[in-house]
């Protein structure tokens, strides 16, 4: 404990230091002169002050205020020793910054009292210190790595928009697909392609949860998707071929799943085929009629050997083909399928029905990821 002792009577100054020398552990630097005491408590760490109150000069709380002004002074405790009874220049003292006081005569038990507990305060208030600063240390670390992930997560961001298809538009199909992801990175997947002359297949994903994890998961299976689809276009071929890669990927006891909804349309034959896996049904809509196609099974990455059934539509004019995931009934409720429906019927065009549908999601975006993918048959 490193105590400055300031008073400009020499026998009191003694006294102090007599008394105080039975503290262990303790170095005390006498001073005649405030401005002496002042310049050595700006190079050294001082614990406590004592400081007689009516000083020459400089007095003890023009003094005290001066110190308490500093910045990496102001948590040293200053004792003000005074021998009068003026209680308004005390309260100037505390004012000023003065962490207690005594009074003359005093005896040397109340001296060392009053140091120790200063001093146990000063520890306090350095702990207090160290404390807050290696917290903002930790602040600034986390601050910076949290740079760093936001960054990552918008590279990864512009990498998974880059695997969605750009909408085609022939004189067979028209595709336009949006989403919109609850977090940086989404777990919402669609593609499309054409695989034959006159044959498109077509895919919208929604892996479980949103985030980091669940993105990865649908990037996984975006890359199989162009080869699955070249290859085999049977919808039921295709689900039953994601299952396994889903248990290949995860094992036998995976935490993830996924909802899906594949088809296939032959513009030269006018039918579509589907399986819907376990995924919110899609919305058809020809001259003869709306209808929801529900034709599938379970989500896949749930059990290995699950059973699908194949959907099969025909329609001899244009076709209007809504898929979306859950995160679009999130915002529109329970009668998302009717109110999307009601959207197709009472558009006039196509651009019309896709337009409406993306008012309706900008105006609330919800929790979840939101996908949802408009097809035109020609």
């Amino acid at each position: 404990m490193k105590v400055v002792i300031v008073d400009d009577y020499m026998p009191t100054l003694e006294m102090m230091e007599a008394m105080l020398e039975h503290i262990e552990h303790i170095s005390i630097y006498p001073f005649e002169h405030a401005d002496e005491a002042y310049a050595f408590v700006l190079s050294q760490h001082v614990d406590v002050i004592l400081m007689d109150i009516c000083m020459p000069g400089t007095n003890g709380i023009e003094w005290c205020r001066r110190l308490k002004q500093h910045e990496q002074l102001q948590h040293v405790p200053v004792l003000m020793v005074t021998g009068c009874d003026d209680e308004q220049k005390l309260e100037e003292a505390f004012k000023a910054g003065v962490f207690d006081y005594i009074r003359k005569p005093f005896t040397m038990i109340e001296l060392v009292a009053r140091v120790q507990l200063a001093y146990r305060q000063k520890e306090t208030m350095d702990q207090l210190k160290r404390t807050n600063e290696a917290y903002m240390e930790s602040y600034r670390h986390m601050w910076t790595m949290q740079k760093k992930m936001n960054e990552d997560l918008r590279v990864a961001r512009l990498v998974q928009e880059g695997l969605l298809p750009e909408p085609m538009n022939n004189e067979d199909v028209h595709f336009i697909g949006h989403y919109i992801p609850s977090s940086q990175l989404s777990g919402d997947l669609y593609f499309w392609q054409q695989v034959r002359p006159h044959l498109y297949a077509f895919i919208i994903i929604d892996v479980m949860g949103h985030g980091v994890a669940s993105a990865l998961v649908a990037m996984s299976i975006r890359s199989l998707l162009h080869g699955l689809m070249t290859k085999v276009t049977d919808p039921l071929v295709v689900v039953h071929e994601l299952n396994r890669h889903a248990f290949q990927l995860f094992g036998k006891e995976t935490k993830y799943y996924f909802t899906a909804f594949y088809g296939t349309i032959d513009v030269k034959k006018k039918v579509i085929e589907y399986v819907n896996a376990g995924h919110p049904p899609a919305i058809l809509m020809t001259e003869q009629k709306t209808m929801l196609l529900k034709e599938g099974g379970i989500p896949i990455g749930i059990v290995s050997n699950a059973p699908y059934k194949k959907g099969t539509i025909s329609f001899q004019h244009d076709a209007y083909l809504i898929l979306y995931t859950d995160g679009l009934m999130e915002v529109l409720g329970e009668e998302c399928a009717k109110q999307l429906a009601y959207t197709m019927q009472t558009a006039h065009s196509f651009d019309q029905m896709v337009k409406r549908i993306n008012e309706e999601v900008q105006h609330d975006k919800g929790n979840d990821d939101i996908t949802f993918v408009s097809i035109h048959i020609k």
